[in-house]
């Protein structure tokens, strides 16, 4: 419809500046007029195009309501815009330059740089995490009857209701659970299998393919570490020094011997995101999401896997850590090497793909340049947004204000209760990675968007606004699933 008002009203103004005699009261009135006019126009156009590209991506997207909201809100306000620029009428011109100066006044207040992005603050002394208390090293690790088992409740007891309610639910992807399916969950299974298979043995010694180390400057190092692990598959990568406290103290779940104190002498860490296709994601809380979870989880762990053995063959020690097998916390690295920020979700949130990743990293001696973190406004913008925790189905995404936890100020998601809904709904949910406003597709608009947001405080509150009104603030799962998920 935004096509039609245009295709309409371009003949109607070439007539009009033909004809133009207006008697202003200021200056040279028919300069003045057309001058006006032309920057009216000037601003039609612009607003039909945003109109048109909103659209044109909602379609692309497959998302049928900010598409038919965009198409409400524009057209009225771009046909009432051209009528003004149409008609005689002796108050015309007045309009016309409070319609400029409004727009030209929102438009700077929006895109100048207003209001620092600030970055996650740590004013305790963090400890390092025993990797025995994660969630899912109790519930893929510790059996029960085990002498791990016993152990691990006589030193934690108040975990052992919580736990046993849990292990009362079938496993994520099988029977029993409302999104199993026969043909479809073993999709998810599959994947989590391969990569559990090639994960258990990552310990590599340094064999330098020359009999001694290759010495090179930390900057080629990295430049060669980073295009090589771009090329097999990372969207996103980074390096820093690795800060012991991201460092586990003990063995939980990752192979090894259980409650062996972890040594980690590495003194850097390259930290690899795998972006999480949208149109898998888009499904939360249906299985599509797992299945897509599990592929990204093998794609980090083959980029990681790879990286790490390249590093070996320099003649330098390297260490992956990926999916099961941890020796270090991936979120804090990679927020140090400069891919995202902390979100309130628990998540990192990247700038191209908001939550939408999943992670690995590699340790090593290997000198590397250090990256530095890269704030983006995330801090801010998570304090007012909380629709992760609004959305979340298990309330266990902290709807709250940030508190220190391990000498970090941030918001806490209770890992009992989100891992329990999983097992209730067999999936792994990411409902709070759907729903996030950072997660939309990485296309022209939303990047503008993001873009914006990284800079301006304003712009943040609006664009919370927007997401609300084009996307709903409960957003719902879309009502066709992908043929292959399709039922009997």
């Amino acid at each position: 419809m935004a096509y039609f008002t245009v295709t309409w009203s371009v003949p109607l103004f070439v007539d009009r500046l033909a004809a133009l005699d207006y008697g202003w009261p200021i200056g040279r009135s028919s300069d003045m007029t057309t001058w006006l006019l032309i920057a009216g126009w000037l601003c039609f156009a612009v607003v039909a195009l945003a109109a048109m590209i909103v659209v044109a991506t909602s379609l692309l997207e497959k998302r049928r309501r900010p598409a038919a909201i965009a198409v409400l809100l524009f057209v009225p306000a771009l046909t009432l815009f051209a009528a003004v620029l149409l008609m005689d009428f002796p108050a015309q011109p007045w309009i016309i330059l409070s319609f400029l100066l409004v727009g030209g006044l929102g438009a700077v207040l929006v895109l100048a740089p207003i209001g620092q992005s600030r970055r996650l603050r740590t004013p305790g002394q963090p400890q390092r995490i025993d990797e025995r208390d994660a969630i899912f090293h109790r519930f893929y690790r510790i059996e029960p009857g085990t002498p791990e088992f016993d152990a691990y409740y006589r030193a934690r007891p108040e975990k052992m209701a919580i736990d046993e309610r849990v292990r009362s639910l079938p496993h994520m992807g099988h029977p029993g659970t409302p999104t199993y399916h026969r043909l479809v969950s073993p999709f998810q299974n599959a994947a989590s299998d391969v990569v559990k298979k090639i994960t258990r043995d990552v310990e590599w010694d340094a064999e330098p393919l020359e009999g001694a180390p290759v010495q090179a400057t930390p900057a080629e190092f990295t430049r060669r570490v980073k295009g090589f692990a771009r090329y097999l598959g990372a969207d996103l990568v980074g390096t820093t020094k690795l800060d012991p406290t991201h460092v586990y103290s003990h063995i939980g779940r990752s192979p090894g011997e259980w409650g062996a104190p972890i040594e980690l002498d590495h003194s850097h860490a390259i930290a690899i995101a795998v972006e999480m296709d949208f149109d898998m994601v888009r499904h939360a809380p249906d299985s599509a999401t797992t299945t897509e979870t599990a592929f990204k989880y093998f794609e980090s762990a083959k980029v990681a896997m790879l990286v790490a053995r390249y590093i070996n063959m320099l003649g330098y020690e390297a260490r992956p850590h990926v999916d099961g097998n941890y020796r270090v916390l991936c979120i804090p690295i990679a927020i140090d090497a400069g891919l995202g920020e902390l979100g309130r979700l628990g998540l990192l949130v990247t700038p191209q793909f908001g939550p939408r990743v999943r992670l690995s990293v590699v340790t090593t001696n290997m000198p590397l340049i250090q990256d530095e973190p890269a704030p983006f406004g995330v801090q801010h913008f998570c304090g007012f947004c909380k629709k992760c925790a609004t959305c979340c189905p298990s309330a266990a995404v902290d709807s709250g204000e940030k508190a220190v936890w391990n000498g970090v100020e941030k918001y806490q998601t209770d890992q009992e209760r989100c891992y329990r809904f999983w097992r209730a709904q067999g999936t792994d949910c990411a409902v709070c990675m759907k729903v996030c406003p950072y997660s939309h597709p990485d296309t022209f608009l939303h990047n503008l968007v993001r873009r914006i947001l990284s800079r301006n405080a304003l712009a943040r509150r609006l664009a919370l606004l927007a997401d609300d009104v084009f996307y709903g603030r409960r957003p719902n799962a879309p009502s066709a699933l992908p043929n292959w998920h399709s039922t009997d």
